[in-house]
């Protein structure tokens, strides 16, 4: 009987098992004193393909001159990734910018600050490559984090 009882547990565990969401790697934010865990918005499989919508942006209020501390998790820092972001100047003209490519291993964290005091950040996003590359040599976007900014 004791036998029967750790086979049907045994059972059970693997049934439930394949039942799990899947653990879709993180994205944390920190500014004005406040941290935000974020799931991919969208997220596909390591070639760029079978890609499903995973969540709506977060939101974050950054006053502005304050930076953001980007933290990935290990699973998006072992690959390419980088930050893009939207801002507002004083004058009220809309700039994107963002970083160079970061990961392999050594990337980890980005601490995000606008080039002027002034400036109002309006929103981040954080794009993870695929192991694919298009046609023009870039690299094919396996998911992106993005969090909308108020101020």
């Amino acid at each position: 009987m004791r036998r029967l009882a750790s086979v049907l547990a045994a059972s059970v565990l693997v049934l439930t098992g394949c039942a799990l969401p899947r653990h879709y790697p993180e994205v944390t934010f920190y500014a004005n004193g406040k941290t935000i865990r974020v799931e991919p918005a969208v997220y596909c499989d390591l070639n760029g393909d079978n890609c499903a919508e995973r969540g709506k942006p977060a939101r974050l209020k950054v006053p502005a001159g304050k930076v953001v501390q980007i933290s990935v998790d290990g699973q998006i820092a072992n690959g390419i990734w980088e930050a893009v972001f939207l801002y507002r100047e004083a004058n009220g003209q809309e700039r994107t910018s963002g970083t160079n490519l970061l990961g392999k291993g050594e990337d980890f964290t980005y601490t995000l600050a606008l080039p002027n005091k002034t400036d109002q950040l309006l929103g981040i996003e954080i794009h993870e490559a695929a192991a694919a590359v298009m046609q023009t040599g870039e690299p094919l976007l396996r998911g992106f984090w993005a969090v909308e900014v108020t101020g």
